[in-house]
């Protein structure tokens, strides 16, 4: 007696069993992503509102009071999804944006990987020490920023050591405006690296999730 043909599956459902081969693990969690993106959009506020404060555009002609409410309202939100992510880092026993030593030592091979000097990045913890030095610098001078602007905004009556540490008013105006600068310089790059080294964590850092591809075993 003949045995039954077998059909073959479908070759729709072969490609998408082979589209989902992979393990998914949660990579971005719910802390991570609310400090993310509440922090971007808020300092996206601060800094172009700081920088309309700082040299008014004529053209606009915003009003300075709303400007400057705008930027106050936003630099506490801001502060406050700061508070969540290193309250979130302590609970998790997060250390991944504490840059180590070890860290650094791939850093000459990674900017030989992004100046295509260089096929493959080097081995990295969740985040490489590019990647590292900018997050850790961000949250260290968005804090210096922000007690700059208390001490500015107070004109004296509280926070005047800050003042005499610096040097004075206008030093501790340069000093925000060149943190400014900075973050201007950095946040493009990230966004650019973001799109194109790795779309997958962007996705991350909207779902949480993230796919690993299966392990090669060729």
């Amino acid at each position: 007696m003949k045995q039954p043909i077998k059909m073959r599956e479908p070759v729709l459902k072969q490609l998408k069993r082979a589209s989902i081969q992979g393990k998914i693990v949660l990579f971005q969690p719910l802390g991570v992503r609310v400090f993310h993106w509440g922090f971007a959009l808020s300092l996206t506020v601060v800094l172009l509102s700081g920088l309309e404060l700082h040299e008014p555009i004529s053209f606009m002609a915003l009003n300075y009071s709303k400007v400057f409410i705008a930027h106050l309202v936003f630099a506490w939100f801001a502060l406050g999804f700061v508070a969540i992510r290193i309250a979130d880092a302590l609970i998790r026993r997060d250390h991944s944006l504490i840059p180590k030593i070890q860290d650094f030592k791939h850093f000459p091979k990674l900017m030989a990987y992004y100046f295509f000097l260089r096929s493959d990045p080097p081995p990295s913890r969740k985040y490489n020490c590019g990647q590292l030095l900018i997050y850790s610098s961000w949250i260290l001078l968005f804090l210096c920023a922000s007690l700059l602007g208390l001490a500015s905004y107070w004109q004296g009556q509280h926070l005047i050591w800050v003042w005499r540490l610096v040097g004075g008013f206008q030093v501790l105006r340069w000093i925000k405006f060149t943190i400014s600068i900075y973050f201007l310089a950095t946040i493009p790059l990230h966004i650019y690296l973001s799109l194109t080294e790795d779309i997958s964590r962007l996705q991350a850092m909207i779902t949480g999730y993230e796919r690993k591809p299966p392990p090669n075993n060729s």
